[in-house]
């Protein structure tokens, strides 16, 4: 146990003394959160969106139909963007003409401008087709989204209740009685929503743009940290370290889980340091420090087992670096790390909640939202599950290494006494 502890010891203490410990696993990071959470913090959806301003001109004209005057286009201004729920985010200015609309949001006056066109009632009634229009500023994307959402609801509500009555004429001779009042009655359905936030837990957080990066970017340079210290395992072969172990009683498992324990203690200490300087200095919310600290040991358990099983096939430091790119890049762009994991496609966001990294980005996360220990357990299982095969795996590896190894010792022995 005391030869083991010796073991875990040594490799963090030659990792601290060197210049990249402090600077590139320890200082960077923490300027890569400040550079993204910066750049990236402009569409923070956790953060409350501030009031803009919302042209609107339209040149529709009243159609009659069935005894009823219909104007859509007034329908989507007073009944839709001048609702209530609406006017918690814009106020709407009244535009003239729709040269005038475009000009404003060029000269960034208005955030986005709404024209409705000519014959835009007749058009909806006759079922030909027509579109309004939604003229945006690219820089006030947020302000284009909530803009173009109600726009796509008014829209699909409109053609909803065209089809229903349409239905019931189809379905119904001219001599039925209430046909009108049926027709009636849909077109004066309310088809309005407020717009509301449903959560399966009122304890949830949101989590920041900056808390993410935070979490990322601690995930990615943490894998960094543990091929960093791979290099010692590739080392320990090319100096016989691993033979000289071999001949002692230490078992092979013992060797092993030095090393792993090792990376274990070494990303610990890099995410406590980086996470704690994060949260004081860029007010990064990261929740429960001691769901934290099980979250990294069990994440770097994994990577661990991952970067002993490399270390362990390598067979010289020029293969370690070229794995070393491979498994950083790779898992931090699958993982989540580089990509925000919502952004990527379908497909990738299954492959990120499967591979280590990801896992881990995930449990982080779910700390991060306050949600308790138990959110956490199966995906922290399942680290451990997949850290055990890598290290049976690893195992295998390790034991036909150093079989190969005695074997070229022994016939360079041979070769010397002749």
């Amino acid at each position: 146990m005391i030869r083991l502890l010796k073991l875990i010891l040594l490799d963090l203490k030659l990792l601290s003394k060197t210049k990249v410990f402090y600077l590139k696993l320890i200082l960077f990071p923490i300027a890569i959160v400040l550079i993204l959470g910066t750049a990236f913090g402009n569409s923070d959806s956790s953060k409350p969106a501030s009031k803009f301003q919302l042209g609107f001109y339209s040149e529709d004209s009243t159609v009659t139909e069935n005894n009823q005057n219909f104007s859509l286009g007034e329908t989507l201004k007073s009944e839709v963007l001048e609702s209530k729920d609406a006017k918690s985010y814009f106020t709407i200015k009244k535009i003239s003409s729709y040269s005038e609309g475009q000009k404003m949001v060029k000269d960034k006056k208005i955030a986005a401008f709404v024209y409705v066109p000519k014959n835009f009632t007749k058009a909806y009634l006759d079922d030909t087709k027509t579109n309004i229009s939604l003229i945006a500023d690219n820089s006030s994307i947020l302000d284009k989204m909530i803009v173009k959402n109600i726009l796509d609801r008014f829209n699909e509500n409109i053609r909803t209740i065209r089809i229903e009555e349409n239905e019931v004429l189809s379905k119904a001779t001219l001599s039925t009685p209430n046909l009108q009042f049926l027709i009636s009655k849909i077109q004066t359905t309310d088809y309005s929503s407020e717009l509301s936030t449903v959560s399966t837990n009122k304890n949830i957080k949101s989590v920041s743009v900056m808390t993410y990066c935070t979490i990322a970017i601690c995930v990615m340079f943490s894998i960094l940290t543990a091929l960093e210290l791979s290099h010692s395992i590739v080392e320990d072969k090319l100096n016989n370290t691993q033979f000289r172990i071999k001949t002692t009683p230490a078992l092979d498992i013992q060797y092993a889980l030095g090393k792993i324990l090792g990376i274990i203690l070494a990303i610990t200490v890099q995410m406590s340091i980086v996470l704690t300087a994060c949260h004081l200095i860029f007010g990064a919310d990261l929740g429960n420090p001691l769901y934290l600290l099980i979250v990294t040991i069990c994440y770097g358990f994994t990577v661990g087992s991952i970067v002993f099983c490399v270390g362990t096939v390598a067979k010289d430091q020029s293969s370690i670096s070229s794995y070393a790119s491979a498994v950083l890049w790779g898992l931090s762009i699958l993982g989540g790390s580089i990509i925000q994991k919502n952004a990527l496609p379908a497909a990738l966001q299954k492959i990120q909640q499967i591979v280590p990294n990801g896992k881990a980005i995930n449990c982080y996360l779910k700390v991060c939202e306050g949600s308790n220990f138990m959110a956490t357990s199966v995906d922290l299982l399942e680290l451990l599950g997949l850290g055990i095969v890598f290290l049976v795996i690893s195992m295998h590896f390790y034991r036909y290494t150093g079989s190969t190894t005695k074997i070229n010792l022994h016939h360079n022995a041979q070769k010397t006494a002749f």
